[in-house]
């Protein structure tokens, strides 16, 4: 007899929005699921950091101006490693890019 589907109820996959979500493991002490529908894998606490899309474009475009990436990540607090991804991906995708110009000199950044 086949196994049947394990749907979830009051559970979805963030990628998809599908609730045909079964078991397929741990990881790291916590459950991990699999969707049955686009096969994302995921932990349902799990909390990624998240910036906002601002900040990602005043980085890129702080970056273009010339300022440096440890100059970036102290004044908006997000790791120097993070601001080199920002900016390869702005290379990939140039509507990332932000003119720093549309900002004004004396705007103030409020994060």
């Amino acid at each position: 007899m086949a196994k049947p589907r394990a749907y979830r109820d009051g559970m979805q996959c963030r990628r998809c929005g599908s609730n045909w979500l079964p078991k397929m493991g741990l990881s790291r002490g916590k459950q991990t699921y699999r969707c049955g529908q686009c096969g994302y894998h995921f932990v349902p606490e799990s909390k990624k950091h998240f910036q906002p899309e601002r900040v990602r474009k005043l980085a890129v475009g702080m970056y273009n101006e010339g300022s440096g990436a440890k100059d970036i990540s102290r004044l908006l607090g997000v790791h120097v490693r993070t601001v080199y991804v920002w900016v390869e991906k702005s290379r990939m995708d140039p509507k990332v890019v932000m003119d720093t110009d549309q900002l004004g000199e004396n705007t103030p950044i409020h994060l």
